[in-house]
């Protein structure tokens, strides 16, 4: 903590961070004027928990994200972490790959030298020395100084969330993000539940940094290398007709399906589907993330909630469950405890691969990134003519184009729908 010959905060700059935690219920110590002002804004923030001489690892610690965040939880008088978050901070005192609402345990997911040519089951296949395998947090530091894109506390996005704690939104760019995460790493790596406000948990997730010119580039050359071993996707062919028809860069349409989660120790991706039936796999690129998995026919046990698409470059989720995954309400939610879950520590060099249908949450345990990817085969080409409208407002446009994209379209949807040819080797 620093001593009394600091420099004392002046009481402007204390009446500004107390102006920005409009709930804050206790009294300012009169020694916390010789407080950096970091050691304050946590005081602040934490509510009168965390005095600098209580908590001596974050005494001095913030960082420019951190202290967006906690202002923007003062900006919508959110007095209390996510519920979700809440949540899996008393499970982090538990076995982390179980969970107890369950009649039967988790099974872990299978794994394999290769993925299956058409995926029925979760299975986890592992590879050494492949292409992506160096892009750390250090390489998107590098790469992406220049990127911004909005972090939440909740992703996916759903048209019906509500509550104010579910919706917080940060913008950062990757720089500051990995800062936030590190920091995070060292001042509250176990996830206290004490500390669930004073630290607030966002993610950078449905990141899409191959948009970018130097990303693009970064793509063009190493998609195909990209894909787990086993993994047969048929979209690359796919796209190239819709972009051929539309008259479209087959790149930068392309580069929107390959996404990146950064994430801090905490931060979760919610119980959801994958949109328009895509299978989806996960590479582990750095730290651990901790993914468990319901399959199609738990849906009736899941209290599934449906909604329209929200207009957010880094997505949104379609089908998601209201379900607490570690604390399940007994009246809501008593079917849950009729699931089957299966459950993976992902770890870095290892992927996940996830049919379509099949329900997933996901937790990081430690700073870490993830390149996700959703892929269509001929198992569930019959849903990707519903993602290729969403590359379509329909909403902005006028209704003479309206009509020409939905023809086009449709002739696209029957043509995937007579491709027989399965082999991925095609040229795009």
């Amino acid at each position: 903590m620093d001593n009394l010959l600091a420099t004392p905060l002046e009481k402007a700059e204390i009446d500004e961070l107390l102006s920005l935690f409009p709930d804050f219920k206790g009294t300012v110590p009169e020694e916390a004027r010789f407080w950096k002002k970091s050691d304050l804004e946590l005081y602040i923030a934490s509510n009168g928990q965390l005095k600098p001489k209580e908590n001596e690892a974050a005494k001095s610690k913030s960082c420019p994200l951190l202290s967006r965040a906690r202002q923007r939880l003062a900006e919508l008088k959110i007095g209390e972490a996510s519920s979700e978050y809440v949540s899996w901070t008393r499970h982090r005192q538990r076995t982390l790959e179980q969970l107890p609402g369950l009649e039967r345990p988790c099974t872990p997911v299978q794994t394999a030298a290769q993925a299956p040519a058409v995926p029925k089951v979760p299975v986890v296949v592992s590879a050494k020395g492949w292409c992506g395998s160096s892009w750390d947090m250090d390489f998107w530091k590098a790469l992406g100084h220049n990127m911004w894109w909005t972090c939440r506390s909740r992703s996916p996005a759903f048209e019906h969330d509500r509550k104010a704690a579910d919706r917080v939104d940060v913008e950062a760019s990757p720089a500051e993000y990995i800062e936030y995460a590190r920091l995070l790493h060292s001042m509250d790596p176990d996830c206290l539940e004490d500390n669930a406000l004073a630290f607030p948990r966002i993610v950078m997730d449905g990141w899409c940094p191959f948009i970018s010119t130097e990303g693009g580039a970064l793509l063009a050359k190493h998609w195909r290398e990209l894909t787990p071993a086993g993994v047969k996707d048929m979209s690359p062919k796919w796209i190239k007709i819709f972009t051929t028809v539309f008259t479209m860069d087959f790149m930068d349409f392309f580069a929107r399906f390959y996404k990146l989660a950064l994430g801090a120790p905490g931060s979760i991706s919610r119980l959801h589907r994958s949109n328009n039936g895509a299978h989806v796999w996960h590479r582990q690129i750095q730290g651990r993330r901790l993914f468990f998995l319901f399959p199609p026919q738990d849906t009736a046990n899941l209290a599934e909630e449906e909604g329209a698409a929200v207009d957010h470059l880094e997505g949104y989720a379609a089908s998601v469950s209201s379900v607490d995954i570690f604390y399940p309400s007994g009246k809501r939610h008593a079917a849950f405890a009729k699931a089957s879950a299966q459950s993976v520590v992902l770890h870095p060099g290892e992927s996940l691969i996830i049919p379509n249908g099949w329900w997933h949450y996901a937790v990081h345990l430690e700073p870490s990134v993830t390149l996700h990817h959703p892929f269509w085969g001929i198992q569930n080409r019959s849903h990707f003519s519903e993602e290729l409208r969403e590359a379509f407002i329909a909403s902005k446009m006028p209704p003479e184009l309206r009509e020409v994209a939905a023809r086009n379209i449709s002739q696209i949807h029957e043509r995937i729908m007579e491709d027989d040819d399965d082999d991925s080797d095609y040229d795009v």
